[in-house]
């Protein structure tokens, strides 16, 4: 997986498959999110420390670095 693009196209062409596989009455939101979880599963398993950082971004780059209390529980 090069860019946003492919991972997109990849997670599209699963949905499709799992489309084929559960007929018209199936969700296509349903398709999406199973074709997201298989696709992102994949990457996971075949290139964890390269793949994880881009997917799941540090607090730090979020700008998450501080806990911050609101309503006096910790976030």
């Amino acid at each position: 997986m090069d860019s946003k693009q492919d991972l997109k196209e990849e997670i599209a062409m699963v949905a499709y498959e799992i489309y084929e596989q559960r007929g018209i009455s199936s969700s296509e939101v349903e398709n999406w999110f199973e074709a997201e979880r298989k696709v992102l599963e994949r990457l996971l398993v075949r290139e964890p420390s390269k793949t994880a950082p881009k997917l799941f971004p540090s607090r730090k780059k979020l700008g998450m670095t501080k806990k911050k209390k609101m309503s006096g529980i910790a976030v």
